[in-house]
């Protein structure tokens, strides 16, 4: 393994309140998802939930859940779904010092806002209520008429007028109130299923969201919502087994290939935590990091950790060295602005490339992470001698059938040893009092791994001794 720095001012520390600056990613209750940027005077549309001033959610705690208010503002709240509506001020959160991050996470709400500022009764209080009064539930379905809409008094024209005549937060809680008590059928359900109705209404009209961190997990679940195909169908568990298989850990230096717009480099980065080296190779002229954009990693940390070459350049280093002629002062100070910029910039482009050619041809890389629908058996053939001995060899796949094909290849390569077929699930399950249930559908896919162990293989024959060879020369006599 590389010499490991053990300066921890160059660590890369997760922040715990947000920030101007960072990227956050926004979960609504219908489970959608929003990255979003936040910046002085921005706002952000979560559509039907409404706009806000994103001013208004810096200096909380990641975690924590908003409720859009009138007038772009917000106001911050305990649930997504139900719960009390107490009134959290930034400066009701402890200041950054040695402990601030561990006690930032535990929000303690204000109880004096909410003696100073009366609240309306929450969402939480009348579901008791009603549960407890009002609403009476059945032991079972049995009496339960299944008439579709025809149960429901309460029509659309009804619900838009709600909609126009409420105010603020208080226009998902009477559109719920309203639908309670017009439901012809809600107190032949039982309990649970209530608690379900009650759960669907509230994440299609409360207009509740939650900022969450934008890590690589979270990254990844947003282009797993929005096109899987970019981050080639690979689920959150694949990615923490790819992790661990793959050893990787700060002051590495890893040989990578990544086709998954950036995640697989962002989920390195993370655990690197701001040292060690990374050599990404691509195929076509520049590399797609696009979700680097959105990553909370300095541009000058990606520039110091990331060297990026295109397969040619990796392969053919000595031809593909990018030669060019520096100018005099003199001749400088003759060029026109725009031509001075532009031989600078070729200038940086010649160091840079050169530069992550020496890296590349040093090989010993202490870990191959490869996510790639390129061939994979052609290609690891050329790529194994790059890496050191006893580190391993990690191939993401969306399909099994290329890395069967690899493995096959790997069995017969002296220089592999256990190359190993990898599938991880985590499948969702619902909890219920006293039941538990996987749920009924989940999403499918997430890819597959093939990992293996580099070694050196041992130049001349090897000869066997020991008792066995003692036991064949008697019997010979």
């Amino acid at each position: 393994m590389s010499e490991i720095k053990q300066d921890q001012d160059q660590f890369i520390v997760k922040p715990t309140l947000i920030q101007y600056g960072h990227h956050v990613l926004i979960k609504l209750p219908s489970s959608g998802l929003k990255v979003a940027h936040v910046t002085e005077g921005g706002s952000i549309n979560l559509g039907k939930f409404g706009t806000f001033d994103l001013s208004g959610i810096v200096g909380f705690p990641f975690g924590q859940t908003f409720e859009v208010l009138d007038e772009r503002k917000v106001r911050a709240v305990k649930s997504t779904t139900y719960g009390n509506v107490d009134t959290l001020e930034p400066e009701d959160i402890p200041t950054a010092d040695a402990n601030a991050d561990a006690a930032a996470s535990d929000v303690v709400m204000d109880e004096t806002s909410k003696e100073n500022t009366p609240e309306p009764k929450t969402l939480g209080e009348k579901i008791d209520y009603l549960k407890r009064l009002d609403v009476k539930s059945s032991e079972t379905n049995r009496d339960l008429l299944d008439i579709g809409a025809g149960s429901q008094a309460l029509t659309m024209e009804e619900i838009e007028t709600l909609k126009k005549t409420s105010k603020g937060a208080n226009i998902g809680e009477a559109i719920i109130d309203k639908l309670i008590k017009s439901h012809a059928n809600f107190n032949k359900k039982t309990i649970h299923s209530q608690e379900k109705y009650l759960k669907r209404k509230q994440q299609k009209f409360l207009r509740r969201f939650t900022v969450e961190y934008l890590g690589s997990s979270q990254l990844l679940q947003y282009y797993l919502e929005k096109e899987a195909s970019k981050v080639l169908d690979m689920s959150e568990e694949t990615l923490g087994l790819l992790l661990s298989l793959g050893n990787i850990q700060s002051g590495g230096r890893y040989l990578v290939i990544d086709e998954t717009s950036g995640v697989l480099i962002a989920a390195l980065l993370e655990r690197m935590r701001g040292s060690g080296e990374i050599v990404l190779l691509h195929e076509n002229e520049h590399p797609n990091i696009s979700a680097l954009d959105h990553s909370n990693f300095p541009i000058e940390i990606r520039q110091k950790m990331i060297d990026s070459l295109n397969l040619l350049q990796f392969f053919e280093p000595e031809s593909e060295r990018v030669e060019f002629q520096e100018y005099s002062t003199e001749e400088l100070k003759e060029l026109k602005s725009n031509k001075r910029t532009h031989y600078h910039r070729r200038k940086q482009n010649a160091i840079d490339t050169n530069k992550a050619i020496d890296n590349a041809i040093k090989g010993d890389f202490d870990a191959l992470i490869v996510a790639t629908t390129l061939y994979t058996p052609t290609l690891m053939k050329r790529l194994i001698e790059s890496v050191g001995g006893s580190r391993p060899i990690i191939i993401y796949s969306q399909f099994k059938e290329p890395l069967i094909e690899t493995q096959l290849d790997f069995m017969n390569d002296l220089r592999i040893l256990t190359p190993a077929l990898h599938e991880s699930k985590a499948r969702p399950y619902q909890t219920i009092p006293g039941r538990l249930h996987p749920m009924m559908t989940m999403r499918g896919g997430g890819g597959y791994l093939l990992s293996a162990l580099r070694v050196y293989p041992v130049e001349e024959g090897v000869t066997a001794v020991g008792r066995g060879l003692k036991k064949k020369q008697k019997f010979e006599k």
